[in-house]
């Protein structure tokens, strides 16, 4: 059986005092209490300064971390009202130029397969080093080994379509492509070698495709 943990709010209340809390690759996901960075997309990200009222729009919290609840049909199917990142700082998210032990908590959902394996571990080690000791990092990625299972185990080849864009990502623009695969063991093994310590799984209830979900700390 795997691992299952403390949600990350058990994690985030268990932190002492207001210190720095960073959420990565934000997209439009506007969490309170968060330093929300993504990477800059012209004509479709705006900085929260600027555009309060797509603030209110994206704005939530970790215990309701998607506002709306999505569905298959909602990720294929294009939407009739555009959703515009709004974030607080445009970077990138693999050398954040934060001091060293300054972050309490780093959050990263569904953000790290868009990276290459080159660029996982450029962005693990300028995280460990910007958290905290004890700091947490809560990553959040697609179940690259349990969705390969569903694909093959498809009788028709139309239904296998779904679990091809869940492998490889949406690719409607230069950001939607999914550069690598992940599984728990996977995260695991990656973790450790950039030395974050107390790896555990934690339960999903985010998503209706397979992910992952781990948190470990420094």
């Amino acid at each position: 059986m795997p691992n299952q943990g403390r949600s990350v709010l058990d994690s985030a209340r268990q932190l002492k005092g207001n210190g720095l809390k960073l959420h990565l690759g934000c997209g439009t996901v506007y969490l309170e209490g968060f330093v929300n960075i993504d990477i800059w997309r012209d004509g479709f990200c705006y900085l929260a300064s600027e555009r309060p009222e797509l603030v209110a729009s994206n704005r939530t919290t970790l215990d309701k971390y998607y506002k709306e609840e999505f569905t298959k049909n909602d990720l294929i199917v294009k939407r009739k009202e555009p959703r515009y990142v709004v974030a607080d700082r445009f970077l990138d998210i693999t050398s954040l130029d934060y001091d060293r032990d300054s972050a309490d908590l780093i959050v990263c959902v569904q953000t790290l397969e868009h990276l290459t394996p080159n660029e996982v571990g450029r962005a693990l080690t300028n995280w460990h080093s910007i958290l905290r000791p004890g700091g947490i990092l809560h990553l959040d990625v697609p179940d690259f080994e349990e969705t390969a299972r569903l694909l093959l185990a498809q009788k028709e080849e139309k239904e296998k379509e779904w679990f091809y864009r869940l492998i490889f990502g949406s690719q409607k623009d230069d950001f939607s492509f999914h550069k690598d695969g992940h599984s728990e063991e996977k995260l695991r093994r990656i973790l450790a070698t950039y030395g974050f310590r107390g790896i555990k799984r934690l339960p999903d209830t985010r998503h209706f495709y397979p992910c992952v979900i781990v948190e470990c700390s420094k």
